[in-house]
């Protein structure tokens, strides 16, 4: 079976019109289809059925009622030609036949409309899964892996890999009659969870249909039209619900989203779930432009109330650390010249807003993104996913301190150039960071010392700095009855990655001795050094 499919007013060809071969004596539906094929850039296309008989053959267009031809006979060897019209594109929603039982609760009013949308989202699932099956395009398809802040959901590390050539399958999920039996997300032997999301496949099935409820979703007011879709009550494994969202005026398919129901742990939060994104190529193609999946990172935490006298009460408590977030885009070799990623433009400037840190190094946290300021203190990071991220500024004078000079959250948005002013760290920032107050108490100074470069031992063990004054052999005494009254004489610090301590509440104008000591307890090294009268003091101590 060959033939041509063109628009009937214009006469033109129509490419990605999906052409399908069915036998006469069934029905015309995706279950009994027996081939299918996407019309190439002239309008044609070619079916071969693998035996003999009476066929129909139906062409469907998104946003057109589909064409049925009427039954055909084709003996072995032969080649039938048939060429199709189609009406032109009206942005009216075509009229579908509603038929066949169903357990869900839905208004008879909007069983028509329902029934015809999900036909034109089925349309552009099917477009797409042909256009994978037949390698229809090349592209340059990026995944990624991140793990996200809990409250903010920036970026705290992300892997990425990316892969150029013939289309593929964005993400694999499992087949639908699994994932009917099994569910969308599944408790593994050492206590993981396994979590799924739907692709075509899952979502053009019947099986997907048969599981879930459909209903008009509510208009946001963004131009978009959609139906939800939420299991059918009986369900007791772990399933999905969410909204098919379509163009409201074209019809065509824009995006899936998705949460988890029956969540194998305690936890509602709106953010668990997911999305996938469709795109139509000029040439009638579709594909997943871009999807994600975001699930939560738990650990038990264990509490432990009560006395000894009332006896101890441990519980073990789920908290949610964060969120792992696996999804990426895909961008055809013909579209490759729209802006997909993002661009960050920035300058970074001293803690006087007035001068630019000159030699500092931007990074977005958890990816490979950095750069060196210019002398202007200008930067770019470009080839940046859409999402959330906390820029970093490192500069040697805050290194010292252990601390970065900025630490500024982000939003990049797809596609856009963003601009940044990021101001360094003041001294009152600092000490905030550092001790927890902006201004150093007029009672106590603080320092910040710093070790030499060079540890005494090569043990993995973390450096311990311990610092004494004064007489360690003097007691404070206690008043029966009255008030405990203690001094602080001494402080043992673990350094940190700058191999630096920082202490607080020091006493002013002491001499401070501060001692090294091997993992035995041997001394390694001992330096000295006197508080300032008031402040903050930076000192940097020097091997002997």
């Amino acid at each position: 079976m060959r033939g041509t499919v063109r628009d009937a007013a214009s006469a033109a060809p129509l490419a990605g019109v999906i052409v399908a071969l069915y036998r006469a004596s069934g029905s015309a539906t995706d279950d009994e289809r027996l081939v299918a094929t996407l019309t190439d850039a002239d309008g044609g296309y070619a079916l071969t059925p693998n035996d003999t008989g009476r066929f129909v053959v139906t062409a469907k267009r998104i946003g057109v009622r589909r064409f049925q031809s009427p039954a055909i006979a084709l003996a072995r060897g032969q080649t039938h030609r048939l060429d199709i019209t189609l009406e032109g594109v009206r942005f009216d929603l075509p009229v579908v036949t509603v038929s066949g039982a169903t357990p869900c609760d839905t208004r008879s009013g909007d069983r028509a409309r329902i029934a015809a949308l999900w036909e034109e989202a089925r349309t552009a699932l099917t477009a797409s899964e042909l256009s994978l099956r037949e390698r229809l395009f090349r592209a340059r398809i990026t995944r990624y892996h991140r793990i996200l802040e809990p409250r903010s959901l920036t970026v705290r590390h992300e892997s990425r890999d990316v892969r150029q050539g013939v289309t593929e399958h964005a993400f694999e999920s499992f087949a639908a009659e699994s994932l009917a039996v099994h569910g969308y997300a599944r408790m593994l032997p050492d206590g993981e969870i396994e979590y799924f999301a739907p692709d075509e496949r899952v979502l053009l099935s019947g099986t997907f249909v048969r599981d879930h409820c459909f209903a008009l979703a509510r208009d946001e007011g963004n131009g978009e039209t959609g139906i939800t879709f939420v299991p059918v009550r009986t369900r007791r494994v772990t399933d999905i619900e969410g909204t098919i969202w379509l163009d409201a005026r074209s019809y065509e398919l824009r995006r899936v989203t998705f949460r988890y129901t029956n969540f194998p742990m305690p936890l509602r939060d709106p953010r668990v779930g997911g999305e996938v994104q469709f795109t139509r190529l000029a040439r009638g193609a579709w594909h997943v432009s871009r999807w994600f999946m975001r699930v939560p990172q738990m650990e038990l935490r264990r509490d432990v109330s009560g006395t000894a006298r009332t006896g101890r009460v441990v519980t073990d408590r789920p908290v949610l650390t964060g969120f792992a977030e696996d999804g990426g885009h895909v961008i055809p070799d013909e579209a490759r010249g729209a802006a997909t990623l993002a661009q960050l433009n920035g300058r970074v400037v001293d803690s006087s807003g007035r001068a630019p840190l000159a030699g500092a190094r931007v990074t977005l946290a958890g990816m490979d993104h950095s750069t060196v300021v210019q002398r202007d203190g200008s930067f770019r990071l470009a080839d940046i996913p859409a999402g959330s991220y906390t820029l970093l500024v490192e500069h040697d004078d805050y290194a010292r301190f252990g601390i970065f000079a900025v630490e500024q959250v982000l939003t990049i948005d797809e596609g856009r150039t963003s601009t940044t002013l990021a101001q360094a760290l003041g001294t009152s920032q600092i000490l905030r960071q550092l001790c927890g107050y902006d201004e150093v108490p007029d009672s106590v100074t603080a320092v910040r010392i710093l070790l030499p470069p060079d540890a005494p031992t090569d043990s993995a063990a973390p450096r311990v700095a311990h610092l004494f004054w004064g007489n360690l052999r003097v007691l404070t005494p206690t008043i029966p009855g009255g008030v405990v009254r203690t001094t602080t004489l001494a402080l043992d610090l673990t350094a940190d990655a700058a191999n630096g301590v920082t202490a607080c509440t020091l006493p002013k104008s002491k001499l401070i001795a501060v001692e090294e000591r091997f993992p035995n307890g041997a001394l390694a090294r001992r330096y000295e050094f006197r508080t300032p009268e008031s402040g903050f003091l930076v000192v940097q101590l020097r091997a002997p």
